[in-house]
């Protein structure tokens, strides 16, 4: 990985749409290596399947040519060289995406079993979607882009951007009217056609409106024990409100108390709480103290009751606004 796509990884989204660049030892807690190489896996499998999708929608013979004369898998070269396309949102979603599936292979998940039959159909296709988050690290090949419909939309435009200006600049550094126009043709009809419905999100978010509040606590503990993140998000979204994003973001970026209340929210047990730290050690504990860290994290666990878990939901699912001022007056 080039250093200046090392850098923009490390950039933290800390004000909205801005990025606070952290500092190195910072950002080697917040991006460990293997978080990292999970995030790159992805975002070269998901701008390789743009690349191929945008070049199967052009209904011009020369353009096509003119694309394959970069070679394969230009994009996710180039996007090495133009790191800031990558919006902070979208980094924001890569991010989740890369630790569901950093968990996911530290996991081994094999699947669950699900609770009642008729949830089986959904659960399986999302554990389908899933294996695909944790497939061989081959950064040439493509990743089916399930993503939500926004992201999609973003990741198109910018491999499109990058197939015309690697256009430009193999030629005569123009970027000539007729191949900007094909290539937008191409990326307009690529996107009309994304079904979020069938990405592994909206598939665990069925999952967990299926059920009942009594299946969804008891599949919320066992979601974690496999290290199924994004289920788990699903299911604590349905249960509490929070939305599915802010419960993987707690989960794995937010303070210990957070995370405890939340667990507590959906009566995790004292066993799954011990385990989950441990799928999250790249995340939580880095070099902060090990086994010793562990147990500090379940005695913290232990403690927080769900009157306190209610008190911390209904600050988390007040206006986004309020509950930022609130976290800012909280701190030392």
């Amino acid at each position: 990985m080039t250093a200046r796509l090392a850098r923009r990884f490390l950039d933290d989204v800390r004000h909205g749409a801005d990025l606070a660049h952290l500092s190195v030892a910072d950002g080697a807690e917040r991006w460990p290596d293997m978080l990292l190489a999970e995030l790159r896996f992805h975002l070269s499998g998901l701008l390789n399947a743009m690349e191929l999708a945008i070049g199967l929608h052009l209904a011009d013979p020369g353009v096509e040519k003119r694309l394959g004369d970069l070679g394969p898998g230009y994009c996710r070269d180039a996007i090495e060289r133009e790191p800031e396309l990558i919006s902070p949102p979208l980094l924001a979603c890569l991010r989740r995406r890369a630790i569901c599936a950093m968990l996911l292979r530290r996991a081994n998940a094999a699947g669950l079993d699900p609770e009642p039959a008729a949830q089986s159909e959904a659960l399986t296709a999302l554990a389908l979607a899933e294996r695909r988050w944790i497939a061989p690290m081959l950064l040439d090949t493509p990743m089916r882009p399930d993503l939500p419909a926004e992201y999609f939309h973003e990741l198109a435009w910018t491999a499109a951007a990058l197939l015309i200006h690697g256009c430009a600049r193999r030629e005569d550094g123009q970027r000539e009217p007729h191949l900007v126009a094909a290539l937008t043709q191409a990326t307009e009809r690529l996107v009309a056609r994304h079904d979020e419905g069938q990405g592994a999100q909206a598939l665990a978010q069925r999952c967990a409106r299926g059920l009942d509040a009594q299946a969804r606590e008891a599949l919320a503990g066992a979601a974690l024990v496999e290290g199924r993140l994004l289920l788990f998000a699903a299911l604590a979204e349905s249960l509490t409100g929070l939305p599915l994003e802010r419960a993987i973001d707690v989960m794995a970026d937010g303070e210990d108390d957070a995370r405890h209340a939340l667990m507590r929210l959906l009566n995790v047990e004292d066993a799954v709480a011990f385990r989950t730290a441990e799928l999250l050690a790249p995340l939580l504990i880095g070099s902060l103290g090990g086994d010793e860290a562990l147990a500090r994290f379940l005695e913290a666990y232990r403690l927080v009751d769900m009157p306190h878990a209610r008190h911390w939901l209904a600050r988390a699912t007040g206006p986004a606004a309020l509950a930022e001022k609130l976290s800012l007056l909280d701190q030392p």
